[in-house]
Order: structure tokens, then sequence, then C-alpha cells
């Protein structure tokens, strides 16, 4: 069964409010001009709300970076792990769970900037982020893991850290390269059937045999 959307969310506070249309206002311009031109002062005239309100809810350009990519990593976790599904097999499951996370990524804004912008300067704002993906990669890739595990169809020296890492390079090369399979889903789970799934776990002949 494939992943549904994401939870339904509940009514906003006006906090929330104002905190969304400032990071919404940043990411736009994080986007469309880079990490070195989105200023303090570009964020509050795109955002239309006065300099107080932004000190209020956050410390500088960096910090509004850095809270709307967590942001979205927490939603993403979220999502996932909110979802309720169940897999015919462990392919199935590495395949479903990879394709919705490329999909989800090209979905959020804020995460996206972490494969659109690849200059030093902006990874030195977001030094904490990164450390998250890596974070909601392991939380996000345990269960299947484990459940590859416990069916013995782990490939000799696939630890849960080497699992995570090699998952995180599909995925980050999608999202830098913009293949254009990524945009068919039928072909995304093709490609990650006879090309993720075969370097993670065993595979199972038509006898019965592990490969």
């Amino acid at each position: 069964m494939m992943k549904s959307g994401s939870r339904a969310e509940g009514p906003i506070t006006r906090t929330q409010l104002t905190r969304r249309t400032i990071t919404e206002a940043a990411i736009t311009l994080y986007h469309a001009h880079g990490a070195k031109s989105t200023t303090v002062s570009a964020i509050i005239d795109a955002s239309g709300l006065g300099r107080t309100t932004f000190y209020r809810y956050f410390k500088d350009a960096d910090d509004v970076l850095n809270q709307a990519i967590l942001q979205d990593f927490e939603t993403l976790m979220a999502d996932f792990e909110a979802q309720s599904y169940k897999h015919a097999d462990i392919v199935a499951q590495i395949v479903d769970d990879m394709a919705w996370f490329i999909e989800q990524l090209h979905r959020r804004s804020a995460l996206r900037l972490l494969f659109t912008d690849n200059s030093r300067q902006f990874y030195n704002k977001v030094n904490l982020s990164l450390t998250t993906f890596t974070r909601v990669g392991l939380a996000c890739s345990r269960p299947t893991y484990e459940r590859a595990q416990h069916l013995g169809r782990l490939r000799q020296g696939i630890t849960l850290k080497k699992y995570v890492e090699w998952c995180t390079f599909i995925v980050v090369s999608f999202q830098r390269v913009n293949f254009p399979i990524a945009s068919n889903p039928i072909q995304l789970r093709l490609m990650l059937t006879d090309f993720l799934v075969p370097s993670l776990i065993t595979t199972i002949s038509e006898n019965g045999h592990q490969l």
C-alpha cells in the first residue's frame, strides 16, 4: 500500500501565521537570490511585517533559514512515522520508503534549498540543519533496516550507518541532478528496484534461493 499525504493540520495561531509569513518570504528570497543576498532587511520588506516583529521571532536571517529547514525536517519525520501501511515484502518496503522521501523532499520548499544552493557560504549557515538530516535518516530508515536484518536479507557488511549513508546518497543525487525519472513514479520505482535494492539486501531467485 502506498503512503498517503501529510497529516491534517489544526487551526493555525496568530504566532504561527506570523512565523510562517516570515519564513516563506525568506525561503522565496533564498531560492531567488541565494544566501549572500538574503538579508534581514530584504526578508522584512518581502514579508510586509515590521522589524520589531521580525526580531520577536528570529535572531537574524540565518536563524530564519535554519528554523525553516528544521521545521520541514520535523514535519517530514512526523509525516513518515504517521503513515499506516503494510508491504508485501521487504523490497516493496525499501522502494516505497525511498520513493516517498524523494517525492516529499521535492515538495518542501525549505528542504529544497539544501540541494539547490551548493555554495560554501550557504552550508556554513545550515550546519545544524545538516546534522538533523542525519538524525531524520536514522529514525526513518531503522524500521526497514531492522526488518531486513530480522529476515536475514541484509548484504554482508551493511550496517545501519551504511544503510542510511547509501540511501541518503541516492536521495541527494536525485535532488541535485534533478533526474527526469524522479517525476515519473513508475520509472522511479523500477530504478530503485533494479539499482538500490540489490546494493542493500539479497534478492530471491525463482527457486527461492537468495542471490
